[in-house]
């Protein structure tokens, strides 16, 4: 009798065990994928704080800093990298221009995305920062919406 029981507990046991693998395998999990380490490099205060107000998505993008001019900016970029660079190239102390192609020759892996956003959209300007390693180039005075659509893409990769 006890081998009986035993038997018909230890079949018991593997069907409730079976139901538990099943119901696991068929639970839907989502992973959260970590902000968008994003890095502004601005020197207009008004701008830099404007940027910083609507770019800033809890969970999604998160400005981990920035600065005003070219050394501070490829200084701090090479010192804690990120996934992406906003880069206006009109600064107080050297050029946007140049911070791309510091970046782009450095030995960061993985390279950022490098988004240039300036007051200065001409088709020779724009032609030079994207030969320095430029991903995208907005202008100021009307895509505002476009770099924060592209960030989201890059966040949703």
């Amino acid at each position: 009798m006890n081998l009986l029981q035993t038997s018909s507990e230890t079949r018991a046991d593997r069907s409730i065990a079976m139901n538990h693998l099943q119901e696991a395998s068929t639970t839907e999990y989502t992973v959260t994928k970590p902000a968008l380490r994003v890095f502004l490099v601005e020197d207009s205060p008004h701008v830099r704080d404007l940027l910083l107000d609507f770019l800033n998505v809890p969970g999604e993008i998160e400005i981990v800093g920035y600065a005003d001019n070219e050394t501070e900016s490829v200084a701090a970029l090479l010192a804690e990298p990120v996934d992406a660079v906003i880069v206006d190239l009109k600064l107080r102390e050297g050029s946007g221009m140049a911070v791309i192609e510091k970046v782009r020759r450095s030995n960061l892996q993985p390279q950022p995305k490098i988004i240039v956003f300036t007051n200065h959209p001409f088709p020779e300007i724009r032609n030079r920062a994207m030969k320095l390693g430029a991903d995208y180039f907005f202008d100021k005075s009307v895509e505002y919406d476009s770099v924060r659509s592209t960030l989201q893409d890059l966040h949703e990769g």
